[in-house]
């Protein structure tokens, strides 16, 4: 039986692979793979495996430290006949133990604390470990937009940047993993998503040929760049979490009208020379991670070009923040009424 623990990154697929993986787990066992959930320990199915995640950080969970070391245990009792297991859960790419640190120096040892609870803890599945990585500059514009929308970040970009160094760290990140597990295979997310088959060639990465299963839609819940502004904007006021996420729902919602929020692929936070230099800053570390591979991508780098953004996203305007703010208040409104 071959384990295998997505790990993320975040803002690669995750959503869709891990909502393919719950929803057809019974197609997916006749082909081999086993994506098993926390009803085998008597508690509800969930699309991916967050909650173990977090009870291996002693973080909140609806999972405990004992039920997470009890679902491990049900999986290696109960893989029966199934060539693969598949464990999905892009919230280990992030977790410390302990949750704060203060440098990078904490940063990394709270890094190194949780990778080695996380190899105890599975040590029954002698899982391999899979990292999907994406260019940092993309990456940092999900992630960035992930956090302001779901996480109600009031950081601007740049600060962002800086603080949040250490995920742009790929290479760092994967020799912590190649400590504690003896296999670190790492995919190029623009590649499985290339030709837009991101679930069948995801799965098709680890061997398992999805063939005629029925396909989902795939999760992209993004928003065009003055909305993410304008709910930074609302970050910063004294909404609570629920009624941010309230508006993050609305805003995602309003950001479907591309009549009004046409999506802009030459907009982008910072100046490209800036963003430039950001990606320039790991190529040394790129370069190691692609010498590493053991199917490099076809090509000479470890990710193809990024797309050019040649316009800088100002500022929103008043006129601009209250018209999008009306748009949200006659949303919610309606919902209220109904």
């Amino acid at each position: 039986m071959r384990t295998i623990l997505h790990v993320g990154t975040h803002k690669t697929g995750t959503t869709s692979i891990q909502q393919f993986g719950n929803r057809r787990a019974q197609q997916l066992r006749e082909v081999g793979l086993w994506y098993p959930g926390y009803d085998l320990i008597g508690l509800k199915r969930h699309p991916g495996h967050h909650d173990f995640s977090h009870a291996v950080a002693g973080t909140l969970s609806t999972l405990s430290f004992e039920q997470a070391n009890e679902f491990i245990a049900a999986i290696a009792q109960g893989a029966g006949d199934a060539s693969h297991v598949l464990l999905s859960a892009e919230p280990i790419y992030r977790h410390l133990i302990p949750a704060k640190t203060k440098n990078s120096a904490e940063y990394w040892a709270a890094r190194d604390a949780y990778i080695a609870r996380l190899a105890e803890v599975t040590a029954p599945l002698q899982p391999e470990i899979l990292i999907v990585l994406r260019r940092q500059d993309d990456f940092s514009r999900s992630l960035y937009q992930e956090n302001v929308k779901a996480r109600h970040m009031k950081q601007d970009f740049r600060s962002f940047l800086k603080t949040r160094l250490p995920n742009f760290q790929y290479l760092e990140q994967i020799n912590l993993f190649k400590k504690y597990f003896k296999i670190v295979d790492v995919a190029i997310f623009e590649d499985l998503a290339e030709n837009g088959e991101l679930i069948r060639d995801f799965f098709r990465h680890i061997g398992i040929e999805i063939g005629k299963i029925d396909k989902i839609a795939e999760f992209n819940e993004s928003l065009p760049i003055e909305l993410v502004e304008f709910k930074r904007q609302l970050n910063m006021t004294g909404l609570s979490k629920q009624q941010l996420a309230s508006i993050s729902r609305v805003l995602l919602d309003i950001g479907q009208r591309t009549d009004e929020f046409p999506r802009r692929p030459d907009l982008d936070w910072i100046p490209a020379s800036e963003m430039t230099a950001f990606m320039d800053r790991f190529a040394e570390a790129n370069a190691q991670i692609f010498a590493m591979m053991k199917n490099p991508p076809r090509r000479d780098t470890l990710f193809p070009p990024g797309r050019a953004r040649t316009e800088v996203f100002g500022e929103l305007s008043m006129e601009r923040f209250k018209a999008i703010n009306a748009l949200v208040l006659q949303r919610v409104l309606a919902g209220s009424a109904a």
